[in-house]
């Protein structure tokens, strides 16, 4: 078997499944880099710590004009504590069960203290604990906190800042917004990542309170996308009793922490090129769009996995059937062997001590050679019983007939034509 092992075919063979496995595990190693590069997907593990409980991340989404308010986040919170009741999960005094946050998106006409041209920014107005969900790099200052009471602060990127200020060490400064004037929080810089580089394209950007928004519109605001991390004692606890408290089927709920898992790719193979499209009036903000191209790129790696190793487990099961077949004969002639070997020896201690040839006894076989033209063939000869003579014929091609014969214990050779 393993004598032709290095024949074209094989080295051909070998080469390709080299490929495929180096393919796969670039691939795997792709998919395992990617799947941790937004940290706005992993707020439940951030809140966990080293607890050791389970929790959940999930995020829901609302269609435009859905008014979903201030007073629908508390009633929101209401429905998820009964909910954790039903489990036996209560909130104690230092002990916050879950954290969420919500959020909005529009544009604002800002200007700075040295730059009175006024610049569109795109702003996102922020409640609860919206940076823990988003815990996006501080270049300087701090983050907006819920314990703040004064609204009037903001959190604004570099980009914004170097148009507005020239540096990014801008913390304590002003600017104004819609012509109210906001102290600069912390200045941060936007996510670096493929996906979030593709979803995110506006030029400037900043980060307020929703109270803040609320005042700028005179009320109007309406929060678009709301985000909580609860326990999830049981798998899909906290999807199911998000979903009672949010009923309505407008809305898109998305279970953050399980959507790079195996299970998500696979499903989003069967609907691949329909996972991105809209059929209603949902807007995602560019993190979540940024995290459907995430799901996207895992699903298209996971599709090219299962093509790169389908071939090299074809192989291996071709050939580990083959070598099963060859050491199950290597095993079958080692067994003959041993059996002829102790034959060839009980014959030669049977003729040491005997001096003659072993007796056929009855209903033996013996083999015995019979001559047929130029050709040697091994015929089986059965003794059943005394005085009783068995015979083979064997018809040449010169009709010559030969036979083997014999009676009691002699064998007799006979030619007839």
């Amino acid at each position: 078997m393993f004598r032709n092992i290095f024949t074209v075919k094989n080295i051909i063979l070998i080469a390709v499944n080299a490929l495929c496995l180096i393919a796969f595990f670039v691939c795997l190693l792709v998919s395992s880099s990617i799947r941790t590069q937004l940290r706005s997907q992993q707020a439940a593990s951030a809140w966990a710590g080293q607890s050791g409980e389970r929790f959940a991340q999930l995020s829901v989404f609302f269609p435009d004009s859905f008014n979903f308010r201030i007073d629908n986040v508390f009633q929101t919170r209401s429905a998820i504590d009964r909910s954790l009741l039903t489990v036996s999960l209560e909130s104690t005094p230092g002990r916050r069960l879950y954290v969420d946050a919500w959020s909005a998106v529009t544009n604002v006409i800002v200007t700075g203290e040295r730059v009175t041209n006024p610049v569109t920014a795109n702003a996102i107005a922020v409640g609860g604990d919206f940076f823990l969900f988003h815990p996006l790099y501080l270049v300087a200052g701090s983050y907006l906190s819920p314990d703040d009471l004064m609204n009037d602060r903001v959190v604004i990127d570099e980009e914004l800042a170097w148009r507005l200020f020239g540096a990014t060490k801008v913390a304590g400064f002003e600017l104004s917004i819609n012509e109210k004037v906001y102290k600069i929080a912390g200045v941060i810089s936007r996510e670096s990542d493929f996906a979030t580089s593709s979803a995110y394209t506006e030029e400037f950007g900043l980060f307020m309170s929703f109270e803040a928004l609320m005042a700028i519109t005179e009320g109007n605001a309406e929060i678009s996308t709301y985000e909580i991390v609860m326990p999830d004692p049981i798998t899909g606890f906290a999807l199911m009793s998000l979903t009672e408290a949010v009923p309505d089927q407008r809305v898109v709920i998305v279970e953050n922490s399980t959507r790079f898992s195996l299970g998500n790719s696979l499903s989003l193979l069967g609907s691949f090129g329909k996972h991105s499209m809209r059929t209603d009036s949902v807007s995602f903000p560019y993190w979540e769009n940024a995290a459907r191209i995430i799901e996207d790129w895992l699903a298209l790696l996971l599709a090219l996995m299962i093509v790169f190793i389908i071939f090299p487990i074809i192989c291996a099961v071709i050939y580990t059937v083959k070598l099963i077949r060859f050491g199950r004969d290597c095993g079958m002639d080692a067994i003959r062997r041993l059996i002829d070997e102790k034959d060839r020896r009980e014959y030669e201690r049977y003729l040491a001590k005997h001096g003659k040839e072993p007796q056929i006894y009855e209903n033996e076989v013996i083999k015995y050679n019979v001559y047929s033209g130029d050709e040697i063939i091994n015929y089986d000869i059965y003794d059943d019983a005394e005085d009783i003579s068995n015979y083979n014929l064997f018809e040449d091609t010169n009709d010559n007939v030969e036979y083997s014969a014999y009676s009691d214990d002699k064998l007799q050779m006979t030619n007839d034509k």
